[in-house]
This record gives structure tokens, C-alpha cells and sequence, in this order.
């Protein structure tokens, strides 16, 4: 069973994106996005489905803040009147700035109709459920069909569990176009039938419906569920089945990333009239592995290396976590899991992941050709001999 990495296609796509940086940057334009609150007597599971609109809604603003577009962040009360609602999408359509704006799903059903009025050229996400000029389905159904897409074959079929929901047609329709056959099975039917295809979509938002009961080996299990529990994020598919199938969408980690991704996309196709590069994620995930092939033995030889010869450079952050920071990158070693892990300086994401104890590289991702170069540079002051001049700036 292979974790399909979502984080690894937002990455190359904010880094396509981030491109054109400076040209969203001088425009000044912004993208609305709006969310309402749950109400006071909303039930559990709709409470938690508002707290997943919450957790789209924060992941929407740091993605759109990368690429140089400015977010403006709207939280509304579900007790607003509906004229106010109104009034908040018609001034998003007459400001300029605003080049594209998204309403969270689930809404209070009173406003409704009022999504309707926003201008089609600045739905980006399909929230009004219409096509426009630019787009056929929302961006998470896009993003699921496009990873599916990676991994069919010719003779594939994908069953679709929740196909008749807006998500769920949208997967079928964009698989339809680009002649993959597909099945629509939904919340309630017999799940066994899905062993009559090859790749399974579900985005039926049940938790765990796909247990290894009902689950047979596929090539390919995209979870499109987030359902935010007292334990963390859980999708359709349950994890006692995640070892059946070949490839699998995590939750947390998968589709949501690729929609973040798919976003990130659109608006610069909407606003700068730019298609960028399709990806195909096996594709993706070759270049990356390659590209840390590089970088993870020159990291491991370097943090040994200070840990020897300057171990007053590495802090201990907890008992089994020690951590070499330069100006570019940090080396952490974690002792109990026996994983070296290398990330930029000041970001979270984690580039590489090594195993030390298999030597196999885990994690692969957001590995650009600069830092394949910036180590390679680091590989030839070890080969030098020049490793003690860490405190001249010729480190991480």
C-alpha cells in the first residue's frame, strides 16, 4: 500500500504559481472567501461539517497568500438577514479587486438562492453549481478526476460511491470526458460492487464506510470524506483498510491539498489568462524521489558529521529530537523513530523524509532544482574537507 502524497502536488503547483508572484502582488487583487458559523442548535454531524468548511476555509487563505493574492476572509453568523448576505456577493461582484470569490459549503438553506447571484466569471469553485466560461465542476471534484486520471489504464472503471451528489457528478463527468468509464454507486448500496472496478471514488462524507470487510485490493482508492473527530480528521475509508489497496488518498493529506492545488491553478488561469503545465502525479512523484535521492545522503553524512565535530550546533528539542538549523535549511534527527527529516528554515513542510533504519526515503516533496544545487554545493565542501568552517556561512 503506497500513501498517495497530496502536499506533493501543492507544492509544485504553488511553486508554478509563485511564478507570477509579483504580478498578483502589483495588481493587488483579492479572492473572497466566506464561511458562515454553525447555528447555536445545529446537530453534531452538522456542527462537524461546518468545522471542516472551517479547516477548507484556513487552507484556502494560506494557499492564496503563497502565490501573492491577498485573501479576504469573511465569517459570517447564520442569524445575518439575507438581504445583508445580498448585498456582501453583489459588492464582491462591483469591486474590481475581488477577481474571484468562494462561499463554503454548508450554507443556512435561507441563503440559497442569494449564491445564485454571484457574478459566473468570478466563480471559481463552481459554487453555483453552473459552468462558466472557465470551469465544469468544483475544484475538488477536479482534482480527485485528475488524480484518477494518473493511474487509470485503458481498460480501467471507476466506481463512484456518492456520484449523484455535486461532488460525485462532477467526478463523473470529467472521467466521462476523458473516456475512463465509471459506475455511480451511492450512500446505502451494496458497497461489494465495487469490486467490479479497478479505482474507487468515494465522497459520500460517511466516516469509515469502507471497512477490509466490504474493501477488495484496487489500484486505486481516492477518499474524497473529511469528517473532523475528537481524534483528528477521518475520511470514507476506514484505517483498518488502508493496507488493501495498492495506492490510497490519506485523510488527512490527500484530496484536500489537490484542491488547494486545482485553486491555485484556476486563479491564474482566470485572472492571468495562463493554463500551466497538466501534472501527473506518478510522474510528480519520480522527479521528487530523484531529486531527494541527491539531497538525503549528503544530509545524513553532513548531520553526522556536526554532531561529531560541533555538536554545540545542534539543540535538543525534546528527549528523542535534535535539530541542526542554518540559514536555509534544518536537519532534524528524531532518535526513537530513527528518521532524518530535511525542511526549509522557517517552513513546516517537511521536504524529505529518510528511514535510517532501512535507508529508504519516505517522503519526497516541494524539492525544487535550486536545492538539489544549494546541496550539491554542500556535498562538494564535505568532499573538500571544509565542514569545520560551519560558522562562515558555508552550512545548511
Amino acid at each position: 500500500m503506497t500513501l498517495i502524497d497530496g502536499q506533493l502536488i501543492r507544492e509544485h503547483v504553488k511553486q508554478e504559481c509563485q511564478k507570477y508572484k509579483s504580478i498578483f502582488q502589483a495588481s493587488q487583487k483579492e479572492v473572497a472567501i466566506i464561511r458562515f458559523e454553525a447555528s447555536e442548535n445545529a446537530s453534531n454531524g452538522l456542527r462537524a461539517r461546518y468545522e471542516a468548511a472551517r479547516i477548507s476555509a484556513e487552507q484556502k487563505v494560506a494557499t492564496f497568500n503563497a502565490i501573492g493574492i491577498t485573501p479576504n476572509y469573511i465569517v459570517l453568523s447564520p442569524n445575518i438577514a439575507v438581504e445583508q448576505f445580498d448585498n456582501i456577493i453583489q459588492s464582491i461582484n462591483e469591486n474590481s479587486k475581488v477577481t474571484a470569490a468562494i462561499v463554503q459549503y454548508p450554507i443556512p438553506a435561507k441563503f440559497t438562492s442569494s449564491i445564485g447571484l454571484l457574478e459566473p466569471q468570478k466563480d471559481i469553485d463552481i459554487i453555483r453549481r453552473q459552468s462558466n466560461n472557465f470551469f465544469e465542476s468544483c475544484a475538488t471534484a477536479e482534482g480527485i478526476a485528475r488524480i484518477v486520471e494518473s493511474y487509470a489504464q485503458r481498460d480501467s472503471n471507476v466506481a463512484v460511491v456518492g456520484g449523484g451528489g455535486f461532488v460525485g457528478n462532477g467526478v463523473i463527468k470529467y472521467l466521462e470526458a476523458s473516456r475512463i468509464s465509471c459506475f455511480c454507486l451511492e450512500d446505502g448500496d451494496d458497497l461489494s460492487r465495487t469490486q467490479a472496478a479497478d479505482i474507487v471514488v468515494s465522497v459520500t462524507g460517511r466516516q469509515g464506510i469502507f471497512t477490509p470487510y466490504v474493501l477488495p485490493s484496487h489500484r486505486l482508492i481516492v477518499d474524497g470524506g473529511f469528517t473532523p473527530t475528537a481524534s483528528g480528521a477521518a475520511g470514507d475509508v476506514d484505517r483498518s483498510a488502508y493496507r488493501i489497496p495498492q495506492n490510497i488518498t490519506p485523510v488527512p493529506g490527500g484530496v484536500g491539498p489537490i484542491e488547494m492545488a486545482i485553486l491555485a491553478e484556476r486563479l491564474v488561469k482566470m485572472d492571468l489568462g495562463v493554463e500551466l503545465g497538466r501534472w501527473n502525479y506518478q510522474q510528480l512523484q519520480q522527479e521528487q524521489m530523484q531529486r531527494a535521492t541527491i539531497i538525503a545522503p549528503v544530509a545524513r553524512v553532513f548531520f553526522a558529521q556536526q554532531a561529531t565535530a560541533n555538536p554545540q550546533s545542534i539543540r535538543t528539542e525534546r528527549e528523542n529530537l535534535f535539530v541542526l538549523e542554518g540559514s536555509n535549511y534544518q536537519i532534524r534527527f528524531n532518535s526513537t523513530t530513527q528518521s532524518l527529516t530535511v525542511a526549509r528554515t522557517n517552513e513546516k513542510l517537511t521536504l524529505i523524509r529518510l528511514s535510517l533504519a532501512s535507508n529508504q526515503i519516505e517522503t519526497a516533496r516541494g524539492i525544487t532544482n535550486e536545492d538539489v544545487t544549494r546541496w550539491q554545493q554542500i556535498q562538494a565542501a564535505i568532499d573538500s574537507t571544509t565542514t569545520q568552517s560551519n560558522d562562515r556561512g558555508m552550512e545548511l
